[in-house]
């Protein structure tokens, strides 16, 4: 569903999240995305943000880490009610995740490296070591992405994921399908935008190498 230029999911993921679209204004400039905060009543000093490096690391946040870029991490995990979580995307599946009474919530920035290296199993692994949620009690909600339509791929990322030779192009969403499958993950949906050819709706590092990026939020119930 597409409200006052902002993506949310419809379906079971009942917690609040979002990602905004090209026309709330590039998130990674801070006037550009505290004015989008203001705009829709979220104080802006209560994100967490991910500091994104690809790769696999999932780390736990609380109200302590508000206005900060936590390193060397492209997942947050949390059950702090007081506070967002933030990652920026141009391309990369932006991967929200919540335990089914939304006490707990993450979001995981999933690019095909961090997927490959196994990001949403971390991800998992932190619900029940640090929340004692097991998989099967995990929501899932993949937002809009490359599209396997647009995303035609090198031999790089087919020997990550054992593809055949001759398949030109990916679905990191149905990837990220077969991950949630095997890790116990029964709840999960997929968002259908695709933001390389909806260029009049976001920001795509593959269309148009850019700085500009999108942001998902998500926020404890």
């Amino acid at each position: 569903m597409q409200k006052n230029n902002i993506i949310i999911s419809e379906n079971e993921f009942k917690t609040f999240h979002l990602t905004t679209t090209k026309f709330c204004g590039n998130m990674k400039n801070a006037d550009e995305r505290n004015s989008f905060c203001k705009s829709v009543n979220i104080d802006a000093k209560k994100i967490v943000f991910a500091n994104q490096v690809h790769g696999t690391m999932v780390k736990k946040v609380s109200s302590a880490d508000c206005g900060t870029f936590i390193a060397d991490c492209d997942g947050l995990i949390t059950d702090d009610k007081n506070i967002y979580l933030c990652i920026f995307t141009a391309d990369c599946m932006p991967v929200f995740l919540a335990s089914r009474d939304y006490s707990v919530v993450a979001l995981v920035h999933a690019g095909w490296r961090g997927l490959a290296g196994g990001i949403i199993e971390s991800a998992t692994i932190k619900f029940l070591k640090d929340f004692g949620i097991s998989s099967q009690d995990i929501f899932a909600y993949v937002g809009p992405h490359i599209g396997q339509c647009c995303y035609r791929v090198g031999n790089e990322l087919k020997k990550a994921f054992n593809r055949p030779d001759d398949e030109e192009y990916f679905s990191l969403a149905k990837e990220a399908q077969r991950q949630f499958e095997k890790l116990g993950i029964k709840r999960s949906y997929i968002n259908s935008h695709c933001t390389c050819h909806e260029y009049e709706m976001f920001f795509s590092y593959r269309r148009e190498p850019t700085d500009k990026r999108i942001m998902s939020l998500i926020k404890c119930k």
